[in-house]
């Protein structure tokens, strides 16, 4: 049996001259390879579609489980990215919320259905009516890695004036997952723990303080300890240390795991930190062959709710934005160009980003004639 072109797509034509391109993507080719793909968009625009230029754009540990393989075989070659900050430069006949020259953002949801359970009950980032790889940004569709994209109109936010563009895309994804269980289930004066101060737990941290909580950061390097307190964070405490987290046991209303150690030792002393009637929320997600393992006691005596947490719907990420808005909250970040985004990969895969990896695809594409106008 012939392998598989690693360069045939049916929604992107591969062209070997960057010139006769519609834009330029970095794609995974297979689990290993992780290279440029010019291409032309082979679907028409769609009447509810739009096309962007891509001007920054986020990396998530996502976009790696996905590209490697980790979560499962990848519709190969794709390229992911799914904080996404752009310029409008084409819609559809029955676009109404978009024109040219309009910032647009998308995050990991592309499309939904608005027709099943979910979509109606308002958690229209679960919608079951649509396939996961058209439902999802890292699918069959191509997300941010790109010069362009070409997505529906129905999941684009606007941004508010405010936010930079630059600093936006990291909001998309993992301001989102933070924020939204914490507009679910934090009061003020609650006590909060965020487990894991990294590109997920610094915005917590400043997200829990903003909402009037008692925060406590669990963090495994006590050298940030003065940039966790800066964040908001009100007591900086070890996440490693396991006689240190038995004195928190049973302590906090709410508790963020940004973590996926599946360690069974750990997670469930992590679980026990958690108050009588309290809230875990587990938001990192591990490779798919992991798994998590406690005693139900732990939680039956205590009424203790596990919930997990996946981005948000449309009416969450509208009110993240605005959150994030009315209190300049804004990710830390780590800088790269468009022809460094090996660079940028290996630093989200292999380094210790501070605290999130966002390239900035403005320059290049300007630079090489693809900002489309």
């Amino acid at each position: 049996m012939a392998e598989k072109n690693p360069y045939s797509h049916k929604h992107y034509t591969h062209v070997k001259d960057e010139k006769e391109a519609d834009g330029v993507a970095w794609a995974f080719l297979n689990k290993e390879e992780f290279a440029k793909f010019p291409f032309k968009f082979a679907d028409e625009l769609g009447e509810e579609e739009l096309r962007a230029n891509v001007i920054y754009t986020g990396l998530c540990q996502s976009d790696s489980h996905t590209g490697r393989g980790r979560w499962g075989p990848a519709p190969w070659p794709i390229a992911t990215g799914h904080e996404i900050v752009a310029i409008v430069s084409q819609v559809g006949k029955n676009v109404k919320n978009f024109k040219v020259g309009d910032r647009v953002a998308y995050g990991p949801t592309r499309l939904s259905c608005d027709e099943c359970r979910e979509c109606k009950s308002g958690s229209d980032n679960l919608c079951q009516g649509i396939y996961p790889d058209a439902k999802n940004m890292f699918g069959e569709y191509w997300g941010g890695y790109s010069t362009a994209i070409q997505e529906p109109a129905m999941w684009g936010f606007k941004v508010p004036e405010s936010l930079p563009s630059d600093k936006v895309p990291p909001l998309l994804c993992a301001g989102v997952t933070v924020h939204a269980p914490l507009d679910r289930w934090a009061r003020p004066m609650d006590r909060v723990a965020v487990i894991g101060i990294g590109g997920l737990g610094h915005l917590a941290v400043m997200y829990a303080n903003k909402f009037g909580c008692k925060v406590t950061a669990f963090s495994s390097h006590p050298d940030k300890k003065d940039l966790i307190e800066k964040l908001g964070a009100h007591e900086v405490v070890s996440s490693t240390d396991k006689s240190v987290l038995d004195k928190h046991k049973n302590s906090y209303d709410l508790i963020i795991n940004t973590l996926s150690v599946s360690d069974e030792e750990t997670w469930t002393k992590y679980l026990a930190m958690t108050a009588p009637n309290g809230t875990f929320v587990q938001v990192g997600a591990p490779p798919v062959d992991q798994f998590f393992k406690f005693q139900a006691f732990e939680i039956v005596a205590k009424n203790v709710r596990i919930a997990g947490s996946v981005i948000g719907s449309r009416k969450e990420t509208n009110a993240m934005l605005e959150f994030s808005a009315r209190h300049n909250i804004l990710p830390m970040c780590e800088f790269f160009s468009f022809d460094d985004f090996p660079k940028a990969l290996d630093t989200l895969e292999n380094g210790k980003p501070k605290f999130r990896c966002v390239v900035n695809v403005e320059e290049w594409s300007k630079k090489h004639g693809f900002f489309k106008q």
